[in-house]
């Protein structure tokens, strides 16, 4: 095993020295006189660390872990620094505290910047020196992601495994040749070290050299560097990403993201952010341009959107990310690039999009109960899912918006325990031209059986969210899933899906996505409420459930409203204590 980890670490050595050589040729043969630690697994080391609150010794070098960023203890962000056994090179992971997402990756060769433009697109950035320039942008699921899913808690492995994977899905091309050959050797350092098993080993320990002050050498020489290359360097520094126009809709709207890393949260006290946006890239300044937004990033967030209504179609728009201080007091906060003494920071990278014709298509899975209980209103839900079209075409032609087609699909359901034919999943009809056809099915659907009270409304969604002809995500498609039901949704182990589960397959799909809900709070003994759902993005949730049957303008102005510059708001009802179901 020694002979196995020796050359994996002799192998990253030799690619962390940095040479300049082309990333092409083969890689030589590394030479034996470079050092291991002489461990086989990993060991968890608390004490006489210089300060950190944690260390590992690894077969393929150290690590030292901060749990919060920064002397104030006010950062949002851990770091994690590794250093290679012979104690020449080094490199710092800066993670989102809340889910060990990374955030920057500090080397001796230049900086990583990783932006999350939403839950489903990485942008992996590289400081050259003069500004942030993207590498590349690659798709990847927030909830997925092993730091969360295998390593919770894991202050080391928790880390590692989330900056292994985004590393590894990296298949842009890097000018930089030390770069280039950096991030191949980390992500495959990571990834042996996350299969590793922790170990104890006393005698092993008391073998490695102590510096004057009792601390291991190896925290000792990490934190020098961390002081110098990290703390000094990145703390109070502010850099700014301008991320992806995320999806605009027609010619009417667009939602911008942006980024801002600072390791301090100290920028939202001194400060506000966000972007602007103009026609002419000379007017894209604070208090000039005709469109500026400002956002929030929260500690579970590690960049932010800003939605804009009102563009004219057929209608080319520049944007930038700005950072501007409330007032003279910057609190020791600098700017990365452009001047620190300016009341407001500009991103160096300007971006466009262009928006297009007022037309959109929409494709809509309607999800309905049709178990016993919805025997009262089966008829009102059967009524709005067969006047939907006529509803939404003429919001859409109130606001200016040609509705090209409506592609509508119906599923049935009822309890997957107790019911033969609990899912019915019909075609997809395009409507109005199959309208009839459409009426036929949903006139055909009848309310029965169904057993107790929770129903399988999470296997209707998970049907819905699995279609195989959803729209693209190009700005014009709406992709809608509404759901009737007056129950709770099965739990495990009377279900074999799990919210967790299906939250990640809805962030999967296209942004223009919306899901509607018109379901109680309450819960059972085998089900849970779907309040549980209230934090998804693009949700609706009506819970009050006669009454929001038969008033369903707002939800379709919610939807169309977003097209416009009216943008009406979506509403959701709060919470009930309880609410009491009538079984079937």
């Amino acid at each position: 095993m020694r002979k196995i980890l020796f050359s994996a670490v002799t192998l990253a050595l030799f690619v962390l020295g940095f040479t300049a050589s082309n990333v092409d040729e083969p890689t030589p043969t590394p030479t034996p006189d470079i050092p291991s630690t002489g461990t086989e697994g990993i060991i968890k080391i608390t004490s006489q660390i210089e300060g950190w609150n944690s260390a590992f010794v690894t077969p393929l070098g150290y690590f030292c872990y901060d749990k919060e960023l920064g002397e104030t203890k006010s950062s949002q962000y851990s770091a994690l620094t590794f250093m290679t056994p012979d104690e020449k090179d080094y490199a710092c992971l800066v993670a989102n505290m809340t889910d060990n997402r990374p955030t920057q990756l500090i080397t001796t060769c230049g900086n990583l910047y990783f932006s999350f433009p939403n839950d489903s697109i990485l942008e992996l950035l590289y400081d050259n020196g003069n500004k942030m320039e993207m590498i590349d942008s690659i798709p990847y699921n927030r909830l997925t992601l092993p730091g969360i899913a295998d390593f919770k808690g894991d202050d080391l492995k928790g880390v590692i495994a989330n900056a292994a994977l985004l590393l590894k899905r990296n298949q842009g091309s890097i000018s930089n040749p030390q770069l280039a050959q950096l991030i191949p050797s980390l992500y495959g350092i990571f990834e042996q070290v996350c299969n590793l098993n922790y170990e104890s080993d006393d005698e092993y320990l008391a073998t490695l050299p102590k510096d004057i002050n009792g601390n291991y050498m190896f925290a000792s020489r990490i934190r020098q560097w961390f002081n110098s290359n990290v703390t000094d360097m990145v703390k109070d520094v502010i850099s700014l990403w301008t991320g992806k126009a995320t999806y605009k809709v027609g010619g009417s709207s667009c939602t911008l993201a942006a980024s801002i890393f600072c390791s301090s949260d100290a920028y939202n006290n001194y400060g506000t952010y966000g972007i602007v946006c103009d026609t002419d890239p000379a007017k894209l300044k604070s208090g000039i341009a005709e469109y500026e937004g400002t956002g929030h990033q929260g500690k579970d967030q590690i960049s932010y959107e800003v939605d804009f209504r009102g563009f004219k179609p057929n209608t080319t728009y520049y944007y930038t990310a700005f950072y501007k201080f409330n007032t003279s007091d910057h609190g020791g906060l600098v700017a990365k690039y452009g001047d620190s003494n300016a009341e407001v920071i500009y991103d160096t990278t300007i971006k466009s999009f262009t928006t297009g014709d007022n037309i959109l298509t929409v494709d809509v899975v309607m999800c309905i109960d049709v178990t016993g209980s919805m025997s009262g209103i089966i008829n009102t839900v059967k009524r709005n899912a067969i006047d939907f079209y006529d509803q939404f075409k003429k919001c859409c032609d109130d606001e200016g918006i040609t509705l090209a087609d409506l592609n509508a699909q119906v599923i049935a359901f009822r309890d997957k325990n107790v019911d033969y034919e609990w899912l019915e999943t019909s075609p997809t009809y395009i409507l109005p031209g199959q309208k009839d056809d459409y009426n036929k099915f949903v006139n055909s659907l009848y309310a029965d059986g169904g057993g107790d009270i929770a129903e399988s409304g999470l296997e209707a969604l998970q049907s819905a969210f699995n279609k195989t002809d959803w729209g693209v995500d190009d700005g014009y498609h709406r992709q809608v899933v509404i759901l009737w039901t007056d129950a709770p949704y099965l739990l495990p182990p009377f279900s074999d899906i799990t919210l967790d589960n299906l939250h990640g397959m809805w962030n999967s799909l296209p942004s223009g996505r919306r899901l509607v809900l018109f379901a109680p709070y309450g819960t059972d003994y085998n089900g849970g409420s779907w309040g549980e759902l209230d934090g998804w993005k693009n949700l609706i949730h009506e819970d009050d459930l006669y009454n929001g049957f038969n008033n369903f303008e707002y939800i379709l102005k919610s939807i169309i409203g977003e097209l416009t510059s009216k943008g009406v708001p979506s509403r959701k009802a709060a919470p009930r204590a309880q609410t009491i179901f009538t079984p079937n």
